[in-house]
């Protein structure tokens, strides 16, 4: 029986069972169904993901420059795609299954029965589902076994990054996730950030669809509008997170659906899309497609190494078969800077608490400062009197000795801050708005 390779054209099966094997595995990885992933194919060893920047380049006009008058530097930096070999292979004996399956009781002379089409087609759909379902989640959660050790989880469940799969360990290259959380821990000096560093928003369990509104909110702002303008950038977060904000925007007094029928997958316009391939408390806002403009791409072999699949009697002599599938990819982030994540875990050391903060209303002698030599008109120079613990405004035209005087503080000088139903959030007023409560900011 020869091998099957039905991407390459060469195979000895055709019609349903050729036509059901294609579709099956097409519809299987969420990723490449998604369209979010860029394939590079031909890459045998190493592969260079290039990227420039130029600085700032614009300068006063003069009639001769020379030289010293040049302004602007090229920074180039690379990215790898460095595929890693893994592969399939089991043995089993189709007479194991005779009992509970018709087509494994072929007809004919013992010593020259063969493997029904329909059967192989029935164990392989099953095999390929298995490597399809492994590889979309390792795409996403694998990890090397010495970025595993330095991952932490950030919530209270197990660490699904560089963990198994139901198929199998992810441990033969690093996925995006694992990618991204390397890339926001490098030093500012290491190649790996000299493409930029991505924004680690949060790494924490979310309470609640609220949270996860907020968070996405806090996202969004947080990812540069040239970025947030591009065709290609959507929201990917894990199912549970998706659910309970599903849920959330479904319970508001001014619904967008009712619990009828499913939300629109949409966040300021942009495609939401869960995936289970995701941990939970995940959300990524990105670029991503097929093109080259993804920020992930994935680097193989041969474009249909994950589709050749060798089936064939183990020896003459045997009444045993194998499938066979070697594997060969690597996974990377092209341009960091341009991704918004929020991961359950971290790199490196553990990571320093999050700091609290309390905030306290500046009432009374906080709000004005004495005025230590007063001079001129202070009617006109803004100056305060005080009497008992009301201040209100001088209306003496010239210095009085026997006075002390008071001026109002700069709410932006002093560092203040305003607040907007629950955020706290730093003052630009230059003078005290009437009506205006200023607080402090402490730690702890």
């Amino acid at each position: 029986m020869g091998a099957f390779n039905f991407n390459a054209g060469q195979s000895n099966y055709t019609g349903e069972v050729l036509a059901d094997l294609l579709t099956y595995t097409a519809q299987e990885n969420e990723t490449y169904k998604e369209g979010l992933i860029h394939i590079k194919s031909g890459i045998q060893k190493k592969y260079a993901l290039p990227s420039v920047q130029l600085g700032e380049i614009i300068q006063d006009h003069v009639a001769t420059p020379d030289s010293s008058k040049s302004k602007g530097q090229y920074v180039f930096a690379e990215r790898y795609l460095e595929p890693n070999d893994f592969m399939i292979y089991f043995e089993f004996n189709p007479r194991d299954f005779e009992q509970y399956y018709k087509p494994f009781q072929p007809t004919g002379n013992l010593v020259f029965r063969e493997l029904d089409p329909k059967v192989q087609a029935t164990m392989i759909r099953l095999l390929m589902e298995s490597k399809a379902e492994y590889i979309n989640h390792a795409i996403w959660c694998a990890a090397t076994a010495a970025v595993k050790a330095q991952l932490n989880a950030g919530n209270s469940k197990d660490l699904e990054i560089g963990a198994d799969d139901a198929a199998g360990p992810m441990k033969y290259f690093n996925g995006a996730l694992a990618r991204l959380l390397m890339n926001a821990a490098a030093g500012n000096d290491t190649e790996d950030a000299k493409c930029g560093k991505c924004v680690i928003a949060g790494t924490g369990a979310f309470a609640n669809g609220a949270a996860v509104e907020a968070e996405m909110y806090k996202m969004w702002q947080a990812t540069p509008p040239k970025v947030r303008k591009k065709s290609g950038f959507v929201v990917l977060m894990d199912y549970n997170s998706w659910d309970m904000y599903n849920q959330y925007i479904s319970d508001k007094t001014f619904k967008y659906n009712d619990n009828r029928q499913e939300n629109q997958h949409l966040f300021q316009g942009k495609r939401i899309i869960p995936m289970v391939a995701l941990p939970e408390d995940t959300i990524v806002m990105g670029v991503f497609t097929t093109g080259v403009d993804s920020n992930l791409w994935m680097g193989v072999d041969y474009a249909n190494d994950e589709d050749v699949l060798q089936v064939e009697k183990l020896q003459a002599n045997s009444e045993l078969y194998f499938f066979k599938m070697l594997l060969k990819m690597d996974i990377n982030i092209v341009r960091p800077k341009e991704i918004i994540a929020h991961i359950p875990a971290t790199y490196g050391s553990s990571p320093a608490p999050t700091p609290t903060y309390t905030y306290s209303a500046v009432t009374g002698d906080a709000l004005y400062a004495e005025v230590s030599e007063p001079t001129g008109n202070p009617s006109t120079s803004g100056y305060f009197e005080k009497s008992g613990s009301t201040y209100s405004a001088s209306e003496d035209e010239t210095v009085d000795a026997e006075k002390t005087y008071y001026t109002a503080k700069s709410p932006k000088t002093e560092g203040w801050y305003t607040k907007s139903g629950d955020v706290y959030s730093l003052t630009n007023d230059q003078t005290q708005q009437q009506g205006e409560t200023y607080y402090t900011r402490s730690q702890g």
